[in-house]
């Protein structure tokens, strides 16, 4: 049987993939966190067992499917980014933008559940990616940065606690979070 090199099959890769989709698919279609092992394993067309042998919970599943989201969506916020021409501009985009994501509530009700080892691993690679695209933005444009790391934890900690207030019934608009000025991102004088 041929591996890959981490030592999974091919087709252990291929229906990991596919359940993740399928659990993807499903949080966007309106599903909950709570979706179910069975409507999983119906949508991606495997047995559940399969399930936890490939991710060892549901909770694993559902956090690494709306990550797959939150990544797909933080992608899109990126390419708005491109359009804008000021570091202020750019800054509030990207505020507005975080807020209003699909995935958003999703990630964060997964995070909770997800454990804290993988949770971490995952928001380890939004914030390197994050801090890569800041920083690039930045040279593109010849504006200055301060410090991309904390500026990057600091927007997705407020973004995630909005997410945590909203879920909680708290009532607000996004400019009761003022998310654009944890980014240090500014055009140079």
């Amino acid at each position: 049987m041929a591996t890959d090199g981490d030592g999974t099959t091919a087709r252990g890769t291929a229906t990991r993939a596919r359940i993740i989709a399928a659990t993807a698919g499903l949080l966007a279609a309106g599903a909950s966190t709570e979706v179910t092992v069975s409507a999983i394993a119906r949508a991606a067309g495997v047995y559940p067992n399969q399930i936890t042998h490939h991710f060892g919970s549901k909770d694993r599943l559902v956090l690494d499917a709306a990550f797959t989201l939150f990544l797909r969506d933080t992608s899109r916020m990126q390419a708005a980014g491109r359009r804008v021409a000021s570091a202020e501009a750019f800054r509030n985009l990207l505020a507005r933008t975080a807020l209003a994501m699909p995935s958003l509530p999703l990630v964060v009700g997964a995070l909770a559940t997800g454990g804290p080892e993988r949770s971490a691993q995952l928001l380890d690679l939004l914030f390197r990616r994050s801090e890569r695209y800041l920083a690039r933005v930045a040279a593109d444009r010849g504006w200055a940065a301060g410090a991309l790391a904390r500026d990057v934890r600091t927007f997705w900690s407020a973004a995630f606690g909005a997410a945590l207030l909203r879920a909680a019934g708290v009532a607000g608009t996004p400019e009761d979070v003022d998310l654009a000025s944890t980014l240090s991102v500014t055009a140079v004088r």
